[in-house]
């Protein structure tokens, strides 16, 4: 994430699409835990951003700890 502007009470960031998309998930994900962030969530849908798909399965393995 990178900060281009700030004045005016106004924040002008950019950052990757993944990034972005992977906020967008956790905004939309924890709405109700945060104040006031459908200003955030509303500005990263108009321009674009569509969280991240879910996958199918998630792959879990165990590894054992390695012995030295």
């Amino acid at each position: 994430m990178h900060l281009e502007k700030a004045e005016n009470g106004e924040l002008v960031i950019t950052m990757p699409e993944a990034e972005a998309a992977d906020a967008l998930a956790t905004l939309k994900k924890r709405a109700a835990d945060l104040d006031e962030c459908e200003d955030l969530t509303e500005a990263l849908e108009s321009a674009g951003v569509q969280p991240p798909e879910t996958p199918d399965h998630i792959r879990h393995e165990y590894m054992p700890p390695a012995d030295y």
